[in-house]
């Protein structure tokens, strides 16, 4: 599943998943969500694969609501040497269970200090492949909230522009600009001011691009689908303020 329709599952609209993400900021540092009807038997494995993510989440795990499969959860996770503690406050991974409203394709995704991280590389890709490849619909929803320190992202110094694949250029961040690109939808407009990026004007038919915090640190991307259109400020790593 793609990740704009995941949290159409997920939120509410996609025009309220901006708002929705900056809201997670006041909250965990860094959540995992996972659409998946048998959390324990992929869980695990996506934990494994989050050191690039998550530097260290911690010894111990609790349950903030009843979770239909804690039974099993708990067994797994204490197998990979995380102790189960009845206290979520003392914990430092948290898990909770939310029943979605509408059966969706198995998925995950990552959201750490309000942003979208897509995850889904290396082994992980592989695991997301394995959870579809039955098509099999899913109703359960898995957060997983973790204790884990915000990091220190570094300021980017330009941001790239990609049409139809294609890069048309970088513009230095340092700049005071303004540029409108024709694009297969129409138009979209890119702002460059005091060292941060956003696009304030789009035909897209989604608008989602509109309502995207601007990008500044090194790794924070737009993308703008029905555009074909992407910004970007090169990174070790890519972090997706907006997927429209």
């Amino acid at each position: 599943m793609e990740r704009r329709e995941f949290f159409k599952k997920v939120v509410i609209t996609p025009f309220l998943t901006p708002l929705f993400l900056a809201a997670k900021k006041t909250k965990n540092a860094c959540e995992l969500y996972l659409i998946e009807d048998n959390p324990e038997e992929f869980l695990p494995l996506i934990l494994e694969e989050l050191h690039d993510y998550v530097a260290n989440y911690g010894h111990s795990f609790a349950f903030l609501n009843s979770h239909p499969h804690e039974n099993d959860l708990r067994r797994i996770l204490s197998q990979r040497g995380l102790t189960y503690t009845p206290a979520p406050a003392q914990a430092d991974l948290t898990l909770s269970f939310s029943p979605l409203h509408e059966k969706t394709l198995p998925s995950f995704t990552l959201i750490r200090e309000g942003r979208i991280w897509d995850i889904r590389s290396r082994k992980l890709y592989s695991l997301w492949r394995e959870m579809n490849k039955n098509q099999r619909r899913s109703s359960c929803l898995t957060t997983v909230s973790f204790k884990s320190a915000p990091s220190h992202p570094l300021s980017g110094k330009y941001v790239s522009v990609y049409k139809e694949g294609s890069k048309l250029g970088m513009i230095s961040l340092k700049e005071n600009v303004t540029k409108s690109y024709r694009t297969r939808g129409g138009e979209i407009t890119l702002r460059v001011k005091d060292g941060k990026a956003w696009v304030p004007e789009s035909s897209c038919r989604h608008k989602i691009c509109l309502h995207s915090p601007p990008v500044s640190f090194a790794g924070e991307r737009i993308i703008c689908v029905p555009n074909h259109f992407l910004l970007e400020i090169k990174g070790s790593r890519y972090i997706d303020t907006s997927i429209g």
